[in-house]
């Protein structure tokens, strides 16, 4: 939905962690003693990979004298961020100078990876230190993530609006709030956008929640916006009025006059309405990586259209055209999600689906069709294997179409029932990634199946690529309220649209962050609904299993990559969810 904002500023994280470091078996540096070991932690700077990646030192822990198997106590704090792959770089030196430069010390080893594949690891990773100059065993690392605890509260707010400026022509205005937080360089990022409540100048809004990790980062005393808009069907929203205060200030009973500085001069003007805090509690909660760290995953389901709306693929403007130089928006929009999901999906199997095409070997018009053509098993491994057996698809299927969005949902939401086989206790979360180039033709359907599925631990990204008129598919976000279907109500918003052109011409990690920022936050309504609390961290002996299972995984990703190899084929054996795939229409 586009709703007007306050002035873009930067990204605020998920949530703040500190990473402590333990060393094993290392190589030995020194003649006459052991080695002298310290490590240094750079970040890839916000935006570059691969060999492109700038690279910032963050922090450092201290140096151990004579120990090839140091224990440091010295953390070093970490921004995390769900929505952006964080690359983090982690550099042991033997120390021969410690007051001197980097280059002065000796490099035993380093290591690179992400943020994500260590809090996806369940908080700890290990990995084999490399230097291309030795073949020897260099050691290993070993890498906690421990999240900052003072940050986990959640401030929940009942607000209302008494007298607000009425900017309806022909009726009352149609409120709604939007909250931004101060940052250091004094701009500001909105935190929460409340439901627009329609026709009324005296607006009470549903209590919402916020994490003080998102309000405030813990500074009871920093700055927050608040605004206050009309909400209009066609065009941009009026502005009403805003007031500025800190957290502190929030107590219940407290009242804000909203101002208009555009009124101000006038001297009759007073204020454009008053804001009401009616309750406040703030509420000590489990967060998104508490439930990483108890091993629940993050998996990861594409659908793709095959609608003859996109353009014969045989032809440079078709939307599916296969660009031997530059991927086209199907494949950019599947890179830059899974890119994001992958390290939270421990054997990274994920399923691919199309609709809207004449598949064989019947050639009739299937809306759910697994690209393996084996609807027992619809899954390939790793996003490369996405992205062949999307290529490789175009080559058997005929375009066609309407564009049916209900059997994918309903063919998610069976996968994501899977999940979900106790009340107390989830798998793993789906989230549902649909790219299309036009309109839904089953609208009806399409909400009747999102609202049910509201109730399972799923979330619906939507991606439309190309020049279409999306308008329609924004009133299945739930930005203005839950969506309903025959007398039933949503139990929560699941779904983000993302229109592929507003990103065009920017670089692809700022379509991954805007797409999937919501995710967590839909993540932790699911668990909060059902009264679901985290799993007990890990033992030792897991760890070292989980360990074990994510280097295999990423041996074969490494296999997988080299030339020649069947990326894009199922992976022989893999276990294979139920999956409700509808028949093909006739």
């Amino acid at each position: 939905m586009a709703i007007p904002a306050a002035a873009p500023g930067v990204a605020v994280p998920l949530s703040k962690i500190e990473l402590s470091f333990e060393l094993s078996h290392l190589a030995n540096f020194d003649v006459l003693s052991k080695s002298d070991p310290q490590i240094f932690v750079y970040m890839g700077a916000r935006g570059t990979t691969g060999a492109a990646t700038r690279w910032n030192l963050v922090g450092s822990t201290e140096m151990i004298r004579d120990n090839l198997n140091p224990k440091f106590s010295k953390t070093v704090p970490v921004d995390y961020y769900f929505e952006e792959v964080q690359q983090i770089r982690f550099v042991v030196c033997d120390i021969d100078k410690p007051n001197g430069r980097m280059e002065d010390q000796d490099l035993i080893g380093e290591v690179s990876c992400t943020v994500s594949d260590i809090v996806a690891s369940r908080g700890a990773l290990s990995r084999k230190l490399m230097n291309p100059k030795y073949t020897q065993n260099l050691g290993t690392i070993h890498v906690r993530a421990h999240e900052l605890k003072d940050l986990k509260t959640t401030a929940r707010l009942t607000m209302s609006g008494s007298r607000l400026d009425k900017k309806d022509f022909f009726g009352k205005s149609d409120p709604y709030l939007v909250i931004s937080r101060q940052n250091k360089d004094q701009s500001w990022t909105v935190v929460h956008r409340t439901e627009v409540i329609k026709k009324t100048l005296d607006p009470a809004w549903r209590p919402f929640d916020i994490p003080l990790s998102r309000l405030n980062d813990g500074d009871m005393d920093r700055l927050i916006l608040i605004q206050c808009y009309d909400w209009d069907k066609v065009g941009e929203h009026d502005f009403i009025g805003e007031c500025r205060i800190t957290t502190k200030q929030l107590g219940p009973g407290a009242r804000f006059d909203l101002i208009n500085p555009k009124k101000q001069s006038s001297k009759k003007y007073v204020n454009s309405g008053t804001l009401i805090v009616n309750n406040v509690e703030m509420l000590k909660e489990y967060s998104f990586l508490d439930y990483l760290a108890g091993g629940t995953e993050v998996s990861l389901m594409v659908s793709i259209d095959y609608t003859a709306s996109n353009g014969d693929p045989k032809f440079s403007n078709s939307l599916h055209y296969i660009n031997p130089y530059e991927p086209n928006e199907y494949a950019r929009a599947i890179m830059a999600v899974g890119e994001i999901l992958a390290p939270y999906d421990s054997d990274n199997n994920f399923p691919v689906f199309g609709f809207g095409a004449k598949i064989p070997p019947t050639f009739t018009v299937n809306h759910c069709f697994p690209l393996t053509f084996n609807p027992a098993n619809p899954e390939v491994f790793g996003v490369q294997g996405i992205l062949n057996s999307y290529h490789t698809s175009l080559q058997s299927v005929t375009l066609y179409g309407p564009t049916n969005f209900a059997p994918t949902i309903q063919a998610a939401a069976s996968r994501a029932q899977q999940f979900f086989q106790q009340k107390d206790d989830v798998q793993a979360y789906l989230i549902l990634l649909i790219i299309t180039d036009g309109e839904i033709t089953d609208m009806d359907d399409t909400v009747r199946e999102l609202v049910n599925a509201s109730y399972l631990p799923l979330s619906v990204i939507i991606v439309g690529v190309g020049n279409a008129d999306f308008n329609n598919m924004e009133q299945l976000d739930g930005d203005d309220g839950l969506l309903r279907y025959g007398g039933r109500v949503a139990q929560r918003d699941i779904v983000q649209f993302v229109p592929f052109r507003n990103f065009k011409g920017r670089p692809i990690h700022e379509l991954a962050a805007h797409t999937l920022a919501e995710v967590p936050g839909q993540f932790i309504a699911f668990m909060k609904a059902n009264n679901i609390k985290p799993r007990p961290p890990p033992t030792p002996e897991e760890i070292a299993a989980i360990q074990a299972r994510r280097e295999q995984t990423a041996l074969q990703l490494q296999q997988l990559s080299a030339p020649g190899s069947p990326v894009g084929t199922p992976v022989p054996g893999s276990p294979a969810v139920p999956l409700a795939v509808p028949p093909p229409a006739q």
